[in-house]
Order: structure tokens, then C-alpha cells, then sequence
């Protein structure tokens, strides 16, 4: 398994959320299944076989934010005045529209496209990861390639 890059606030989310699965959220599922249990024939029962189905959802996922603990590497790359860091915010120019996006690189675990945190793993962060100011980058991405350049680095 490849090892992940997170950002010490990714490893406390990812934290959190393990509390979350392993402790309320495995005794909501368990009580759930005993209530659905006490309704009679399990072979006919909808409430239990959900109950049931969410149980295995959260095991799995348990399991998946262990694996991420486990395989991570954690970064505590800030950004300067001069170039771009895992957990930095930038102004990025699309060279081919002169649009100009504000962007927070990321770990992937803390990737948010709505507010515009862009994962260091993703074709744009990979291109735009300890870059200057100034610098021209090529976005190396599936559906053809792009430039960018950075047009402002944010403390």
C-alpha cells in the first residue's frame, strides 16, 4: 500500500472520526440490530438486515482510517512568502482562460472541492506542490494537459 501524505490536522480528523466509528457510532448500530432482533423472524426483517448492512459499512471504514493511520506519512510543510507548502493557500492563474482561483493544498483525506482544498496527490496539487511565485507549472491531467502559474502566496 502506497503511504499517504496528511497534514497533522489530517491525522487529528482522521483521529476523530475512528473515535466517532469505534465508540457512539458502533453502540448506535448495536442497539439498532438488538431492537430489530426483538421484531421476530430475522429472515423477513428490513430493519435488521439495515442494521446489519450499516454495521459491516462502518467495520470496513474503521478498518480503511486505521489502514490510513498506519500507512501515512505526516507532513508539516507550511508555505512562505516564496513557495507553496502542504497547507498553503494561493492565488492560481489558468493560463488558458486568465481565471484566477484562490486554492488550499492538502493532504487527500482533507480534499474539499466546494471550499476549494485541492489535494497534494491530485494533477493540479502535484503540479503546483513547493512551486515559487511567479512560477509557470503544466497541470498534468487526464482530460489534457494545462498550465498554471502561482500569482500569490498566502501566510
Amino acid at each position: 500500500m502506497k503511504s499517504t501524505i496528511l497534514t497533522p490536522s489530517g491525522v487529528i480528523k482522521l483521529e476523530e472520526e475512528l473515535t466517532l466509528r469505534t465508540g457512539e457510532k458502533r453502540r448506535e448500530i448495536t442497539a439498532a440490530i438488538k431492537e430489530a432482533k426483538g421484531h421476530g423472524d430475522l429472515s423477513e426483517n428490513a430493519e435488521y438486515d439495515a442494521a446489519k448492512d450499516e454495521e459491516a459499512t462502518n467495520n470496513d471504514r474503521i478498518i480503511a482510517v486505521q489502514e490510513l493511520l498506519r500507512n501515512s506519512t505526516v507532513v508539516d510543510d507550511e508555505s512562505s512568502d516564496e513557495h507553496l507548502g502542504l497547507g498553503g493557500q494561493a492565488d492560481i492563474k489558468f493560463l488558458d482562460t486568465d481565471d484566477i482561483v484562490k486554492v488550499r493544498l492538502v493532504s487527500t483525506v482533507e480534499t474539499n472541492p466546494d471550499l476549494m482544498n485541492i489535494s497534494i496527490e491530485s494533477p493540479l496539487g502535484i503540479a503546483i506542490y513547493k512551486k515559487a511565485l511567479g512560477e509557470k507549472c503544466t497541470v498534468l491531467a487526464p482530460e489534457g494537459n494545462y498550465e498554471v502559474s502561482i500569482e500569490k502566496i498566502y501566510e
